[in-house]
């Protein structure tokens, strides 16, 4: 009669990942500040000498705020949708059998 020995078997535990809030928060604000700048030549309507007037060619101040808040945004958002993306990638690898 022989006598077989088992090995246990490691399992390994998946730690579930902290949650984001603040780094999903401050996306979110950075993309809230780029849309300002986006919209702030338009909204506020300034009427100082220079700058923009409704209707007008857009001058070198509104082009640089609408440019740097384009720049802000299109990364606050590439930001979040990296994060989504690896929580996407997260649960599919993970999830538990239902």
């Amino acid at each position: 009669m022989s006598t077989q020995t088992t090995q246990p078997i490691a399992v390994a535990a998946v730690r579930r990942p902290a949650r984001p809030v603040a780094a999903l928060l401050g996306l979110g604000l950075l993309a809230l500040a780029g849309a300002w700048l986006i919209a702030a030549p338009f909204v506020l309507g300034y009427h100082g000498a220079g700058d923009q007037r409704r209707g007008a060619a857009w001058t070198a101040a509104t082009r640089v705020d609408v440019s740097a808040g384009a720049a802000v945004t299109a990364v606050a958002v590439a930001a979040l949708l990296g994060y989504l993306a690896s929580a996407i990638t997260w649960l599919a690898r993970y999830r538990q059998a239902e």
